[in-house]
């Protein structure tokens, strides 16, 4: 009988909290982490682009560009941080405030080179190309 009900409260359990499940667990927080990622890097490259599109007639005002390329560009470090955090935890077992370090500077690299060098078509800054 205990082992049904244990049988039970575990699949319950995983059924309304997948993140509790080892191996289902990592696989989302690595989808999440890869998404934001992807979606935040085409931010980066094109601030307003996504405006452009959506928004006929849109003029944007200076102040928008700048900002928009700062919250990507700390997205992209975010996704990064959660896939860092998932092999520092998941897979190595690391824990602890040297780890947390270790996990957020990991992410600055990982940031780092993962944001394109190639901007976007409204950008003005010359020590890029334009395009991709």
């Amino acid at each position: 009988m205990a082992l049904i009900n244990s049988l039970v409260l575990t699949n319950s359990l995983m059924l309304t909290n997948p993140l509790a499940h080892p191996i289902l667990g990592a696989v989302l927080r690595v989808g999440l982490g890869a998404y934001i990622v992807y979606v935040a890097r085409w931010f980066y490259a094109d601030p307003v682009g996504y405006f452009r599109r959506t928004l006929r007639g849109f003029e944007e005002p200076a102040w928008l560009s700048p900002v928009v390329r700062g919250l990507a560009a700390f997205c992209v470090w975010g996704g990064c941080f959660i896939l860092a955090t998932v092999v520092a935890v998941e897979v190595f077992h690391q824990h602890g405030e040297l780890t947390a370090v270790a996990v957020i500077t990991v992410a600055a690299g990982m940031a780092w080179l993962l944001l394109p060098r190639n901007l976007g078509p409204g950008d003005k800054r010359e020590d890029r190309e334009i395009g991709n």
